[in-house]
């Protein structure tokens, strides 16, 4: 399903999700610091910045992610499910684990239903721009094979009709 990969291939991964969520909670931090200050974790520093302990925490998660998406998308530990059904248990586990680091690294007062709804829609919101992407990401990277391989079939055509 996937092509062989080094370390490095996975640890620019990691920062490349690191770096996408540092975007997001920079932007957080720069609209709801002040105000959500006393509420989470996140926003301790209010407008000031991101703490560390916060910044590890992210980037834990960017590699638990990355081992999550080995693990679903290549052919060593699940062999005969679907993409979508790979798809669908990665995004779950995804979302059990940023769940587990809610609780236990007390982002948010687990007992307030908003934070959780925000979480939800922050999550699909991602997901879904995600997704789109790759679709996009996709359909061209097709298009620029079906062209290749246009082109080769007409070359093979003109040696063909030149014998």
């Amino acid at each position: 399903m996937e092509e062989r990969k080094s370390i490095l291939d996975y640890g620019a991964q990691v920062l490349c999700i690191f770096g996408f969520t540092m975007v997001c909670m920079m932007v957080f931090v720069g609209l709801f610091g002040e105000m959500a200050r006393e509420v989470s974790g996140f926003f301790v520093l209010g407008k000031e910045g991101i703490s560390l302990a916060v910044m590890a925490e992210f980037l834990l998660l960017s590699v638990i992610i990355v081992f999550l998406q080995f693990f679903f998308f290549t052919d060593c530990f699940i062999k005969k499910l679907p993409v979508i059904g790979r798809t669908l248990l990665m995004v779950l586990s995804i979302l059990a684990v940023m769940s587990g680091f809610i609780v236990v690294f007390d982002w948010f007062p687990i007992n307030m239903w908003q934070p959780w709804v925000m979480f939800l829609l922050c999550f699909l919101l991602c997901f879904g721009g995600s997704l789109g992407i790759s679709v996009v990401k996709t359909r061209l990277e097709n298009r620029r094979l079906q062209e290749a391989l246009d082109r080769m079939r007409e070359q093979k055509d003109v040696e063909n009709s030149g014998k």
